[in-house]
């Protein structure tokens, strides 16, 4: 691929010497070391070299909105700024800017012009000590013409640098990684710092000057915009309830409503995150805080905190590869796994990889929130096939809620057979005493109009069938570290008898464990699998392995294993009736994604209120097939939803893409029942809407369930609305999420607009913000175009 760039060698000093062999262009450039005029030319050979962009030192960042000109003439009057050195790489509409400091900057240009830039976003990678400003020296550069499609610049000793940084192109990195495969506009930046100076490799972003961001991961507080939240910096493995804040699906991917996009190679080692993170954190104030999973948590404060309720954090968006998980913060479930294979080199260096903490953050300026996130949808695959129409037509019935796992064959209005149908964990067969004909139970439940499906996870107990057979074969994930008073490579979770998990690494495991499942089908007649658990079972986290774990084939990334399950093991009924609960690059994959189970309260803490956040953050992040979590909540601990809060619940999710109840409305009272039902009939009246949306969604991973800036990415005041989303360009939803209120107000984009569901009512012309519109208990307000509105141009998607 570069023998089509054209490459020039310069003079260059020592610390360039080694490297000139390379098919690229090895200039370099230090403060203090004597080269040629043209090693000093920055600028693509044949360009005019602009003045010295003068940049303010960390940690001062520019104002949202001041473009490159105003940044050096306010930079110049600054007495704290200095000439700095520079590496510039420009294209045609973007450019990136990198200091001796450490700094980068990534500029666009302007509409109409191609002479002045905006800043689109700022940043620093973390330099280690004795990386001075000094010791800055640009080792090599790749051209395609005038342009700059690679450099390398490094600090620290000439002939042994301490930290180096790469810097690409989009369209150079595409063709070397997949992570950001079709990527453009933009640059990634893959920093490596010697191990010996440094344990980890951070490069910081800074968020004021970017805007509202969004995207990241679905958090146990699920605040959005994410400026509203302090997530404290930690480990980035999907989790049941993690001790940042982190719960069950991530995706280091970001955007801003300026447009930038921010992306982080998902396989980045030992990656950590934190976002505005409390200044007590960065000043060791914090003690060390033990978490285990799941319902272990849950008697703790629950995270990210408000930036509303404490002193502001530290502004930063930060992304550290480590050596490890270890954290004088927090105590965590992989606080001492270490992996059993080592991730493939970053790049080809004489120096042995082992040597360096390395990481690849993309960094690319588009013109929006909607822009950025298509674009972001754009490296990923789609599903290309929808999960089954039935789970959108009509709620799923789940026995978890009401009945745990005292499940049974008495005559239920059940859809989704949960915990403890089978008499031990790991074997898929049902339970002869709870269900003595299994099979005419789901005949029956078919003749009734329900689809059935089982809940299975890849945990065995040892008092199981399954064990006996598998364990001779090494299907079993083992570990080095001894449980207490239990054997080897078992593990205890939420119910008392301690378990070993199924070894995904393996192929015949993997195959023996489908079979399996699919031998439950055909003996039965289900239609289907939740993959998962409830009540804060584990769903595949990887949080929930044993310490030490080993699996058969080596793998770098804890996370992985949480890919296998989706991918090969409930990838191979996608298309089905079938939910997960969890997530690693594995938006391609055609079923529902399920959030986390929610509490029976109103707030964001878990409640009601952190519903439509996750639902919209699933469909900025890939995940269009998002399926919220039981209606009312999952009553734990003896806290079941009051009558309101079963209603407005309903009303939550009536149109969104699926629908799942557990409490029944009709035990609460028949009042409820009704105005749950007529929640229901809404529904109906949007499926066409809802089927459309769905197959844009397997073809593009375009949302179902939009934010409202989707409607108007330029209009301001759609960022930070979290209580209202929009269900295609042309359907407004604004349920009533706060305790005893009959009024809200709602905000309409740009358009014509009229009460979705009577036909004959006044029209409002947006952008207006209706005020203390009436919403008594019975009413789900919501609005649609009058003139509906042209769909989106579709992505074009490579194979």
């Amino acid at each position: 691929m570069l023998s089509q760039y054209s490459t020039r060698l310069t003079s260059a000093p020592p610390c360039a010497s080694r490297l000139s062999h390379r098919r690229l262009i090895c200039c370099a450039y230090a403060p203090n070391a004597p080269v040629s005029p043209v090693s000093h030319r920055l600028e693509p050979p044949g360009a005019d070299a602009p003045a010295v962009l003068r940049l303010p030192l960390p940690p001062s960042f520019l104002d949202v909105g001041q473009d490159a000109e105003q940044a050096s003439t306010s930079a110049a009057s600054d007495s704290t700024t200095k000439k700095a050195a520079r590496l510039t790489l420009a294209g045609e509409h973007v450019s990136c800017v990198v200091t001796a400091a450490g700094e980068f900057f990534l500029l666009k240009s302007k509409s109409g012009s191609r002479n002045r830039e905006n800043i689109a976003g700022h940043g620093s990678v973390g330099l280690p000590t004795g990386a001075s400003d000094e010791s800055f020296c640009i080792t090599r550069q790749l051209f395609d013409g005038d342009k700059v499609l690679e450099a390398e610049v490094t600090w620290g000793p000439p002939s042994q640098p301490l930290a180096r940084l790469r810097i690409m192109c989009s369209s150079v990195a595409a063709s070397n990684f997949s992570w950001c495969k079709n990527l453009d506009l933009g640059y990634v930046l893959e920093y490596k710092v010697k191990k010996e100076a440094a344990s980890l490799a951070e490069i910081k972003v800074d968020i004021a000057s970017a805007g509202h961001w969004f995207g990241g991961g679905h958090l146990m507080r699920q605040l959005w915009p994410l400026n509203r939240a302090s997530l404290e910096t930690g480990p980035y493995y999907p989790f049941d309830n993690g001790p940042n804040g982190v719960n069950t699906l991530v995706a280091p991917q970001w955007l801003t409503s300026q447009g930038l996009l921010v992306t982080t190679d998902p396989d980045t080692p030992f990656l950590h995150v934190g976002m505005n993170a409390p200044r007590e954190e960065r000043e060791g104030g914090w003690i060390q805080r033990s978490w285990g999973v799941g319902v272990q948590n849950m008697a703790r404060e629950y995270l990210p905190r408000s930036v509303a309720r404490r002193a502001s954090g530290d502004g930063l968006l930060r992304l550290q590869a480590r050596s490890n998980y270890k954290c004088h913060l927090m105590q965590h479930p992989l606080h001492d796994w270490m992996p059993t294979a080592f991730p493939p080199p970053v790049s080809a260096e004489p120096e042995p990889e082992s040597d360096w903490v390395a990481m690849r953050v993309a960094v690319c300026a588009t013109t929006d929130a909607r822009a950025a996130c298509q674009l972001a949808h754009r490296s990923l695959t789609p599903p290309r096939l929808s999960p089954s129409k039935d789970l959108l037509e009509a709620p799923i019935w789940t026995t978890w809620a009401r009945y745990f796992s005292r499940v049974t064959q008495a005559k239920r209005s059940v859809m989704e057979i949960d915990d403890r149908w089978q008499s031990a964990y790991g074997d898929l067969e049902f339970d002869t005493f709870k269900f003595p004909d299994a099979p005419g139970m789901v005949r029956q439940l078919h003749a009734m109009g329900f689809k059935v499906t089982v809940w299975v996870m890849p945990f065995v107990e040892e008092n199981s069938a399954a064990y006996r057979d598998g364990v001779e074969k090494g299907y079993f994930i083992t570990s080095d570290a001894p449980g207490l008073f239990m054997k080897k490579g078992f593990f205890r979770w939420w119910n008392t008898a301690p378990v070993v998990a199924l070894d995904l690494t393996n192929p015949e495991a993997v195959a023996w464990f489908v079979h399996r499942l699919r031998a439950l089908q055909a003996a039965t007649g289900i239609d289907g699998f939740k993959f998962d658990a409830g009540a804060s079972i584990p769903s595949r986290e990887p949080c929930f392995l044993p310490q030490q774990f080993r699996t058969q084939r080596p793998i770098s990334n804890p996370t992985e294993y949480t890919r296998l399950w989706v991918s090969e093991v409930a990838g191979q009924f996608q298309g089905g009736v079938c939910e997960v609960r969890t997530g690693h690059k594995t938006q391609g994959v055609a079923l529902f994604t399920r959030m986390g189970d929610r509490f029976s309260t109103w707030d964001v803490s878990n409640g009601l209120q952190s519903i439509i956040p996750t639902l919209l953050t699933s469909g900025v992040l890939g995940y269009p097939f998002c399926l919220p979590d039981m209606i009312g909540g999952n009553a734990y601990f003896g806290q079941r939803p009051s009558h309101e809060l079963m209603v407005r619940w309903t009303q939550v999710n009536a149109l969104m893409p699926a629908m799942q109840f557990s409490i029944a409305p009709w035990d609460l009272s028949p009042e409820t029942a009704r105005l749950c039902a007529a929640a229901l009939q809404l529904r109906k009246q949007v499926i066409e809407r809802l089927h459309t949306l769905a197959d844009e969604a397997a073809a593009t991973l375009a949302p179902i369930a939009r934010p409202m800036w989707w409607l108007d990415p330029a209009d301001e005041a759609t960022f930070t609305i979290h209580d209202q989303f929009a269900l295609g360009q042309d359907m407004i939803v604004a349920p009533v999420v706060e305790q005893g209120a009959v009024t809200r107000n709602v905000y309409l984009t740009a358009g014509l607009w009229r009460d979705a569901f009577d036909k004959g009512s006044q029209t409002w012309e947006g952008p207006c913000w209706i005020e203390n519109l009436d919403a008594p208990l019975s009413k789900l307000p919501c609005f649609e175009r009058v003139v509906p509105s042209r769909p989106d141009t579709p992505h074009v998607w490579s194979s």
